[in-house]
């Protein structure tokens, strides 16, 4: 992510104090008494969904702010979806749990967590396998309690888990920080034992948790008798995670089949040191928003009744630039286009920053870019003003962010057309400097987190880079340093820590329409109809204070990627889930995809849910990495992955 502008000034602070409160008490606590301590825990929880499938929560699976506003599930969104999340955060409560004590499974090393004593356990209810994970305790507010509070216990699938399937948590032999044993909640132990409880929760759900939840669990081999705590929760459908763009994509695209109007607005030659010319101009693309203008009311328009399927609605202008090399016009050659992704609340402009220049002069490559719609500098204001004032608008992040993966997808197509590539203003003595038969992505930070959805979904790139990229974004978030003042305002809001991680878990269901979560599967494993398979590569530095290495980590494994042996690590990280390569060979095939770190001599990161530190962040550095760059053309030019570093990339140029 790059570092934001410090936009969320005293203003939105007081928003957040003076606001005030205008919820409706609702006349039920919706809450599982599995975990008395935190309404809303455990989550994801299949007693959040109905018997037709869908979500059921309601304004009390949601906590409230310090002025008593709650989240109306309906309102928001959450109640249209099918499921949970394919890349859950995971969140349940244990007073006073000690996880060294209690041997759980640490990031370090989740493969321990697939071990038949694993106190933490994450099976797929229809195979029986268990899924690697590991467990952390909540250290986000630090900062505002150093003398202690209440964590949640977060439990994180170190893998993608599996489009509308089922999946058990549980835990046992649980210690606490005295020593002594964790003890299961009344109702919980109503269930494991069969003794009485007055709750009618409790009654009601006996039959489907002997054949849904003990049953699954003895088949695996965990006893009933020493489980201190086990749910289910069932992961939403593909199709209501990529419905909307995949729908958006083929029908603008069949309006589109002749051609995308266009116009050049700006035409700069030799605008610095290595570029021959840069091209600014505007696109008019299908519009499927309800709104043009960024704000907390955009929503995708979709078809009533049916949140999955979006509508036309009219057209809309985009801008876009494009970067021509010297190299190309000196040389008389023909470049590849490559798609480049800007980072947070950025813009396209990142396209005319120095290194990209020197690289695409250097390999001759024409650069374009678009701004991300969601999560470009225009939505910096809409977006904080959500998490300030309103968190029922959240939607209007991801719907938005759905236009702005169209328009990337729009502007490879233009930028290949014979209209474009024909255009005078990238012909040079007579030729064009576009090759449009080789085409590209590259993209870092939130570029790289975006760039992993358009690799889920292109039809036109193949090939793509994901730089210091990474998901989910409720693993992402809390340990960026971007997030920082962003999420001041959510502890003003909601001052007790549970109550924010509540928050960020169910957030991440609204997001995976518009983040790797939805689509990982998609990219090589599982195409999405209509679309082929891709390969991708993801680079990620030790250090890195905005997008945590974790993330690319639980990318790299949900595809199925591969490490060279000599891969540098974080601290004590295993990297055991990851399957090794030597460091001479190379990989070809489609769908043979690396993770790769870099180590520029960074500090070891925080093992806890807080951000690196700025000082010694390492964001920026693999992008500019000659040895990244020339692992970068030597994979989107020849398909060829190859260990450029010869050995670990530690303090390489």
């Amino acid at each position: 992510m790059q570092g934001q502008r410090a936009v969320l000034g005293l203003a939105l602070v007081l928003c957040v104090l003076s606001r005030v409160a205008h919820a409706k008490d609702h006349p039920q606590w919706h809450c599982d008494p599995l975990v008395p301590e935190v309404c809303g825990y455990p989550f994801p929880n299949n007693f959040f969904r109905g018997d037709d499938g869908f979500l059921n929560m309601t304004t009390d699976t949601f906590p409230r702010d310090r002025d008593n506003q709650s989240v109306n599930p309906d309102v928001g969104g959450w109640n249209q979806l099918d499921g949970f999340s394919p890349l859950p955060m995971i969140v349940t409560f244990f007073k006073n749990v000690d996880p060294s004590m209690s041997k759980l499974p640490g990031l370090w090393n989740p493969m321990a967590s697939l071990n038949a004593d694993s106190p933490s356990i994450l099976l797929n209810a229809k195979t029986l396998q268990r899924v690697p994970h590991w467990v952390e305790l909540d250290h986000s507010a630090d900062d505002i309690e150093p003398n202690g509070y209440e964590r949640t216990m977060i439990v994180r699938p170190a893998e993608r888990l599996n489009d509308s399937e089922t999946y058990i948590v549980a835990f046992q032999g649980l210690v606490s920080s005295n020593g002594e044993p964790v003890i299961a909640s009344d109702a919980f132990t109503a269930l494991r034992d069969g003794s009485s409880s007055s709750d009618p929760t409790i009654n009601a759900r006996r039959g489907y948790f002997e054949s849904n939840v003990f049953s699954p669990l003895l088949k695996a081999g965990v006893n009933r008798t020493t489980l201190t705590l086990a749910w289910d929760f069932t992961v939403s459908s593909t199709k209501t995670q990529t419905n909307r763009i995949v729908t958006m994509r083929d029908d603008a695209f069949e309006r589109t089949a002749n051609g995308i109007p266009f116009t050049i607005t700006r035409v700069q030659d030799s605008p610095r040191e290595g570029i021959a010319r840069e091209i600014h101009g505007i696109m008019e693309v299908p519009w499927y928003l309800t709104e043009l203008a960024p704000g907390m009311s955009v929503r995708v328009n979709t078809a009533q009744g049916d949140p999955n399927t979006p509508l036309y609605n009219g057209q809309g202008l985009v801008t876009f630039t494009v970067v021509i090399p010297d190299s190309l016009v000196q040389n008389g050659t023909k470049g590849a286009v490559m798609q480049y992704g800007h980072g947070l609340f950025g813009s396209q402009s990142e396209v005319e920053v120095g290194y990209l220049g020197d690289e695409a002069n250097r390999y001759g490559y024409v650069l374009i870019a678009t701004n991300w719609l969601g999560m470009c500098y225009e939505d910096e204001i809409p977006a904080a003003s959500i998490i300030a004032e309103n968190l029922n608008d959240f939607a209007a992040i991801p719907d938005r962010s759905h236009q702005g993966m169209l328009n990337a997808l729009l502007l490879m197509r233009l930028a290949t057309s014979d209209e474009f590539v024909n255009n005078k203003h990238v012909v040079f003595n007579g030729q064009s400097v576009i090759d449009p038969t080789r085409r590209y992505y590259y993209g870092n930070s939130q570029g790289g987190i975006f760039g992993t959805v358009y690799m889920g979904v292109t039809t036109d790139v193949t090939r793509g880079v994901i730089g210091v990229g990474g998901c989910p974004y409720s693993l992402l978030l809390p340990r960026s340093a971007d997030f920082a003042a962003l999420f001041d305002i959510l502890k003003l809001r909601y001052p007790d820590s549970t109550t924010r991680i509540s928050i960020l878990a169910g957030m991440q269901l609204l997001w995976d329409r518009m983040e790797p979560a939805g689509y990982l599967h998609h990219i090589s494993r599982d195409p999405l109809p209509n679309t082929p398979q891709h390969t991708i590569i993801g680079h990620y530095g030790l250090g890195d204070a905005q997008v945590t290495w974790l993330g690319m980590l639980v990318l790299g494994r949900s595809v199925g990627a591969s490490m060279f042996e000599s891969n540098v690590h974080e601290g004590n990280e295993t990297l055991a889930l990851f399957p090794k390569i030597n460091d001479n060979a190379t990989l070809t095939g489609v769908g043979q995809h690396l993770v790769q770190g870099w180590d520029f001599g960074a500090p070891q990161v925080p093992f806890v849910n807080i951000p690196a530190s700025k000082k010694t962040d390492a964001h920026e550095k693999p992008r500019r990495s000659l040895r990244a760059q020339e692992a970068t053309h030597l994979f989107l030019t020849e398909g060829v992955v190859r260990n450029t570093c010869a050995g670990p990339c530690k303090n390489v140029p």
